[in-house]
């Protein structure tokens, strides 16, 4: 007796498994139909990924400036920008060493001190917290370094960084109002981040960075 494969929906062997051909041409069309879906839309679910990242508060009054370490000078020049125009009286820098050789002694903290005080920030008007190595120890530390009975705080940092760094600081001091304002980078672009190598990068690290908090807490964040 001869068994036509088409008239059944599987056939089973030793080595392999058939397949009629009517549903693998509907399987692999649907493959590629999505395929084509992802590539053609690939614009809109990307600047997506960027924009969930993404926090940005309208600043208000509040009674100091954190300025988290990093970057490459944007963050102080909007933490300058919100001091000139007076919106706390203290500007907080964070950061731990910077490896550079022959300058063991530079943190970021430290370079975002000069680089405020060159944009006009008086040298009075700054703390540094020389021994944070994370996000998490940023909000630890500079929570604690809060004039007393605060109960605000502007947070500046790289935009991608925004929703974690909000997060970490709302959960290091529930009582604090925290209002997050992203830093003007003038390289990162939410709506083409996919189109530079760096932007490739500080997209996929902050996505591991924010997955390792929500796992196993902010110790390594």
């Amino acid at each position: 007796t001869t068994r036509c494969v088409n008239a059944m929906p599987l056939v089973e062997t030793n080595d392999y498994i058939l397949i009629p051909k009517r549903r693998a041409r509907r399987a692999l069309g649907g493959l590629i139909l999505s395929l084509a879906v992802i590539i053609t839309l690939h614009p809109l679910w990307l600047t997506f990924m960027a924009q969930i990242l993404i926090v940005s508060d309208p600043p208000h009054q509040a009674d100091a400036i954190v300025v988290l370490g990093g970057g490459s000078g944007e963050r102080d020049a909007t933490a300058a920008r919100l001091d000139a125009e007076g919106y706390a009286p203290v500007v907080i820098t964070t950061g731990d060493q910077i490896p550079l050789p022959g300058l063991p002694d530079v943190t970021w903290a430290t370079l975002s001190a000069v680089e405020l005080q060159r944009r006009g920030v008086p040298e009075s008007s700054i703390i540094q917290i020389n021994g944070s190595t994370s996000t998490c120890e940023d909000a630890r530390l500079a929570m604690a370094a809060l004039p007393s009975g605060a109960n605000r705080v502007i947070i500046v940092t790289d935009p991608f960084h925004t929703r974690r760094a909000e997060w970490l600081f709302q959960k290091g001091a529930p009582g604090v109002d925290v209002v997050t304002v992203p830093a003007e980078l003038s390289w990162f672009d939410p709506s083409a981040w996919w189109t530079e190598d760096r932007g490739i990068i500080v997209m996929g690290q902050e996505y591991v960075k924010f997955a390792i908090t929500l796992l196993i807490g902010c110790e390594r964040a």
